[in-house]
């Protein structure tokens, strides 16, 4: 097959000028002439947004506390900028490229090393072409995100090219994982292991295992893959993961900044870090991954708001706290507004923690002014967002002058939300729960949470209904376990108020010790059938 480069759209992503000359001059040889570049993930990331391209080189190393290579490719597929069709090459080391091996679902189409020769890039890129143009049909249906469709194709394209099986099983195994079709996804990886052992057919199967709850057995898979290869982020994650759920906090954030030393910019990674080490009370490590959680977050797609709260109320938490720490936390409370001029929300809970930052160093006339502060931006709040954040609100506006004040829009705002769907079925759902029926009072809150997504209190609500309920025997108990898993997961600790950081984790410890019993049952469960 003739490969023809001059209608190519090419970018590189480099900030070693030489380098980049290099290969500008070696693809412009083999005739490709639309070729544009980028210094940063960000500046990249940008560009992948505004437009789309054929080839993207990506080098690795991009300097010293910046963005690295592979991170673009996480960063463009998190964002869905990232379109499958776009072969992305990344410049790596040879013995770097081991960082590859574990990646399941942001791992590059190939990797090519420096020096750069043109036999080289051009033996490279025809060889993962040729693969992409059989595979184009699949890439397309992913493009499309129509799953259900490229898993058929799957199946279509290893009967005409059964060599490029290993290559296309792998979209199998990420589509199946997507579907929540995880015991699939595990046989699937099974299968792909017993015919030739990949470290990301591992990882793919430590995933579907925890998925559903066999954490022991997942365990076992994912220390393998970290025994063999110390450099596979995702395994550490995953594997930390595992002892999250079985309430085994410090070997979790050991194992999270190993994965963080490997990776250090990444967002993500640093706030899960946070918020397990702030779970554990290790104030000075959620101090630091919170902080390069924000810095790493900017202009991309985790920036988020959390991270400046979990942030303060790190150093709100620690036994020291100095004039430094003070204007630390009072500049990021400053900062956050900045990041997000127009979420009203944002900018009430700012002013509330500021309230907090000066009651801590005794300040209270300024205080008593910030959660005045406070008072005036919450009541400019839509209904909606009031009865969202009231409990929040009112426990902010503790030990100040207007909290008086603040009891009084309370007891308003929990009249009125009764008129609010959620806010109706959330009522009913604990008048439910309190009348010991956990089953309605779950269903109640599920439908909640399905209006108003994320936040913490329905979230913590429909947590404390399925453990009642999963103590029931039947099969529905571990459906309901793996639900308070993946609902706990998601919240940020950090960003809790510490009423709701009480009541977290109250029902972590709950939901790990039963999770335990769940485990260990699955593990024998699998051993009988194997004996």
């Amino acid at each position: 097959m003739e490969i023809s480069y001059s209608k190519k759209k090419v970018l590189i992503v480099d900030n070693r000028l030489e380098d980049l000359a290099e290969l500008k001059m070696i693809l412009g040889s083999i005739g490709v002439s639309d070729i544009q570049v980028a210094s940063s993930v960000n500046m990249a990331l940008v560009m992948l947004r505004e437009s789309s391209y054929d080839l993207c080189f990506v080098v690795f190393d991009l300097g010293k506390e910046h963005k690295n290579g592979l991170q673009l490719i996480q960063e463009a597929t998190v964002e869905r900028t990232r379109q499958f069709s776009t072969i992305f090459t990344l410049v790596v080391e040879p013995d770097r490229s081991k960082l590859l091996f574990g990646s399941l679902d942001s791992s590059p189409d190939t990797y090519i090393s420096k020096p750069y020769s043109e036999p080289k890039v051009r033996f490279r890129l025809e060889k993962i072409m040729r693969v992409k143009e059989a595979v184009r049909s699949l890439d397309s249906l992913l493009d499309q995100e129509q799953r259900e469709d490229a898993l058929q194709m799957c199946s279509q394209l290893i009967e005409h090219y059964p060599a490029l099986r290993f290559y296309i099983n792998r979209f199998r195994g990420i589509i199946l994982l997507q579907q929540g079709l995880f015991s699939e996804a595990g046989q699937l990886f099974e299968t792909i292991i017993e015919q030739r052992d990949q470290p990301w057919a591992r990882v793919g199967l430590g995933a579907a295992l925890c998925h559903q709850g066999d954490y022991l057995n997942a365990r076992q898979v994912l220390q393998q893959v970290i025994d063999e290869s110390h450099f596979c982020v995702e395994a550490y994650t995953w594997l930390a993961r595992t002892y999250r759920a079985l309430g085994e906090r410090g070997e979790a954030i050991s194992l999270l900044r190993k994965a963080v030393m490997l990776q250090p910019t990444v967002p993500d990674l640093l706030g899960i870090l946070g918020s397990l080490a702030a779970q554990n009370q290790e104030w000075n490590v959620a101090v630091e991954a919170y902080g390069k959680a924000i810095h790493y977050a900017r202009q991309s797609c985790f920036q988020s708001e959390d991270y400046y709260f979990s942030l303060v109320a790190a150093y709100l938490a620690r036994d020291h706290f100095d004039r430094d720490i003070e204007e630390s936390a009072i500049r990021t409370l400053d900062d956050v507004m900045q990041a997000f001029p127009n979420e009203a929300i944002v900018q009430f809970k700012s002013r509330l923690m500021v309230a907090q930052v000066y009651r801590r160093v005794g300040a209270q006339a300024r205080a008593d002014l910030a959660a005045r502060n406070a008072f005036d931006l919450f009541c400019e709040l839509e209904l909606t967002e009031k009865a969202e954040w009231v409990e929040v609100f009112l426990e902010g506006m503790e030990g100040t002058a207007v909290e008086s004040d603040a009891q009084i829009l309370k007891q308003s705002v929990n009249r009125d939300s009764a008129a609010l769907e959620w806010g109706k079925l959330n009522i009913q759902g604990m008048l439910s729960y309190r009348q010991k029926n956990y089953a309605k009072a779950l269903g109640l809150f599920v439908r909640a949470d399905g209006i108003l997504p994320g936040n913490p209190s329905l979230t913590l609500n429909l947590v404390q209904a399925a453990l009642e309920q999963a103590r029931k025997p039947g099969d529905e108990r571990f459906e309901l376990l793996l639900r308070c898993d993946n609902a706990l997961y998601g919240i940020n600790y950090g960003a809790l108020s510490r009423r709701q950081q009480k009541r977290y984790l109250a029902l972590a410890e709950r939901c790990a010790d039963m999770a335990r019993v769940m485990a260990e049952g699955k593990r024998e469960a699998k051993e009988t059938i194997r004996a």
